[in-house]
């Protein structure tokens, strides 16, 4: 669906549908993955080549993370599914008795999901997924900034989903606007801290619930006894992924100052290896090519590359500061700020200013030392001797706190927060006199505080 014109009777049809309680069929649900399953086995060529116009993604790059991660967490929740939507039995208070007490998960109804352009069918379809699962239905929001992933994306959900279940809208701000301005029963967002924010406070002033997953610095630290080349090597592949432009990216890196001279030399000669000479995303655009370019001062390591005038060449700054325009801001580039500490406690005051990240990275042999940080420095999920992971594993939660966000999806967690716990309580047609408490009460009481305490 392109455009604003008829945004308000797509959601009163979403609406209808979620209400005619097709959605509720766990079998419906299941069908529908099914459906989306085989429209994306399908579409993996055309796929991988939207990302590769839209962003320059290398093969690989875009494979893994935007085609099989999805594909894998597809898989996942839909053979889970059953059993995540049973309703779970509690134990009830004996003067309850006889009932049964249990939890359902249910569904709020039409989900607003707003996909940004930096992985625009993973943060697109692994929300999708956890929305199906759940027994919604979906309006998908795209990015204009990543235009043929968009076109690609509209037409696989038309091939398995009516507009009044599941449909793609494009258009510009205004758009995504007029969308936050409907009576959506949930909202999904992924994006800038600054967008977050107007989202948020958008759907707290209507009381929809609302999942906010947002970015932010995240912090590299590596202490004195970590090991320098894996160390080395493990940061910038997480910094170079998809050219930075990644929420949960290594944005900086601190390290212990007996430390950084060996650690930058060694980062040096990762880039003099030309690992990243050709296999490197581009930015999106010019604005955002720009935009980096401005934060790049000092002096400067940098590799060229080689293709299109996106592609920004990865850059170490080996001498970075705390005050530095480029600490003031996510970087979301291939730009890597190398500072340095001494003392421990000044390094976690500076991190505690800098709030909440979306991820922590800590090299390190030492396992006292992480518990240490773990214990003072807030994050949304942490990675220790490497970088990324923490989000690659279907069994953990992914989101932020504080200023990288809050909610959590990806597998189970992306079904329960598409919906919310209901508690169910059934009583028996039985009457047991004397647990039917009726007035006049008496010396009800006086009885209650001998047998209940």
């Amino acid at each position: 669906m392109n455009g604003s014109n008829n945004i308000s009777e797509l959601v009163n049809e979403q609406k209808a549908f979620f209400k005619s309680g097709r959605c509720r069929d766990v079998k419906f649900r299941i069908a529908a993955l099914s459906d989306l399953e085989k429209a994306l086995i399908t579409s993996r060529d055309v796929i991988l080549r939207a990302l590769e116009v839209d962003l320059g993604k290398p093969g690989v790059e875009a494979y893994l993370a935007e085609y099989y991660f999805v594909l894998q967490e597809l898989r996942a929740v839909r053979s889970s599914l059953k059993k995540w939507a049973k309703p779970q039995r509690v134990k009830s208070p004996f003067y309850f008795m006889p009932v049964r007490s249990e939890i359902r998960r249910e569904a709020y109804g039409v989900s607003l999901i707003y996909v940004p352009w930096n992985y625009p069918f993973q943060l697109a379809l692994a929300p999708l997924i956890s929305a199906i699962a759940a027994g919604n239905t979906v309006i998908l929001k795209v990015s204009e900034d990543a235009p043929e992933s968009a076109e690609v994306l509209s037409q696989l959900l038309t091939s398995c989903f009516t507009s009044d279940y599941v449909v793609v809208v494009r258009g510009n701000e205004e758009v995504a606007k007029e969308l936050l301005e409907q009576a959506v029963d949930f909202i999904f967002f992924t994006g800038s801290t600054h967008v977050g924010k107007i989202v948020g406070s958008s759907a707290a002033g209507r009381l929809i619930p609302h999942v906010l997953e947002l970015g932010g610095k995240c912090p590299c630290l590596v202490d004195d006894s970590a090991e320098i080349e894996l160390t080395a090597k493990r940061v910038l592949l997480g910094k170079f992924f998809n050219a930075g432009q990644t929420c949960f990216a290594p944005d900086f890196v601190v390290v212990h100052e007996n430390l950084k001279e060996a650690l930058v030399a060694e980062m040096i000669t990762l880039l003099e290896k030309e690992l990243w000479k050709v296999d490197l995303a581009q930015i999106v655009n010019e604005r955002h090519y720009q935009r980096i370019q401005s934060l790049v001062v000092g002096e400067i390591v940098q590799l060229t590359t080689e293709g299109e005038d996106l592609k920004f060449p990865p850059t170490l700054l080996p001498n970075a500061s705390w005050d530095d325009p480029i600490m003031r801001e996510e970087i979301f580039g291939p730009i890597l700020p190398i500072l340095s500490y001494g003392d421990e406690g000044e390094l976690i005051n500076k991190l505690q200013e800098l709030g909440a990240p979306l991820a922590l990275y800590l090299f390190t042999s030492d396992p006292h030392w992480s518990e240490r940080v773990l214990s003072k420095v807030p994050s949304g999920g942490v990675c220790i001797n490497d970088t990324m992971k923490q989000s690659s594993n279907l069994n953990l939660p992914f989101g932020g706190v504080g200023e990288s966000g809050y909610g959590r999806y990806r597998g189970r967690f992306g079904f329960e927060a598409f919906s919310y716990q209901r508690a169910v309580v059934t009583r028996s047609n039985w009457e047991i006199p004397w647990f039917e408490i009726m007035p006049p009460y008496g010396d009800l009481v006086d009885r209650l505080k001998r047998f209940m305490r």
